[in-house]
């Protein structure tokens, strides 16, 4: 089933079509992934932003998250990335219940699968973290979130947790754009040594 057609939570997209009123111009549908599926690394967020890939269909742009990625992006000059997000919807108040998320979880294997190249992908937020491992059958429990922890996926692909680059996060001084980069640089470096 192609992103756009899911229908399996019917809460969100109720949701959805009470934003669609309100903001007529928005998007308002699942947003599928974005950038090359031969890329070598992938980027996975939490959710589409009210303001970001909700208004626009794509992830990370035109809200305060998406600028801080593609301004680092722009600066590394990164331009082999697929970007997602761990749930495809923008949910109710920012934050997916966990029958979203597992209900995502079919989203994330399909993209994932496609991506034959990845070598490097990089998680913002526990959520996608911890979904990530589940999609690779990695206990959570012994592989903690932290900032900056790389683990291997399998014999090809690393993966690299990271905080999220909300505007909470960086005003909150949990992550800040030094530290981002930082996430984005050892990708580069997975993909330069594998």
């Amino acid at each position: 089933m192609h992103v756009s057609k899911c229908k399996l939570c019917t809460d969100i997209h109720s949701h959805l079509d009470v934003l669609k009123q309100k903001y007529p111009n928005y998007y308002c549908q699942p947003v599928s992934g974005s950038g090359s599926i031969y890329s070598k690394i992938c980027l996975i967020g939490l959710a589409p932003g009210l303001h970001g890939a909700n208004k626009t269909g794509i992830p990370f742009t035109s809200d305060f998250s998406g600028d801080m990625i593609r301004n680092i992006l722009e600066e590394l000059e990164i331009r082999d990335i697929f970007i997602t997000n761990t749930v495809r919807c923008y949910p109710e108040k920012n934050k997916p219940n966990k029958k979203v998320i597992n209900n995502c979880q079919r989203h994330n294997i399909t993209e994932i699968n496609k991506l034959t190249n990845v070598k490097s992908i990089i998680t913002l937020g526990s959520v996608a973290y911890y979904q990530i491992l589940k999609l690779y059958n990695i206990c959570g429990n012994s592989n903690k979130f932290t900032h900056g922890n790389i683990i291997k996926l399998n014999n090809k692909i690393s993966l690299i947790s990271s905080y999220h680059c909300s505007k909470l996060n960086f005003n909150t001084k949990r992550i800040d754009k030094s530290m981002l980069k930082e996430i984005f640089i050892e990708a580069k470096k997975v993909i330069v040594n594998e």
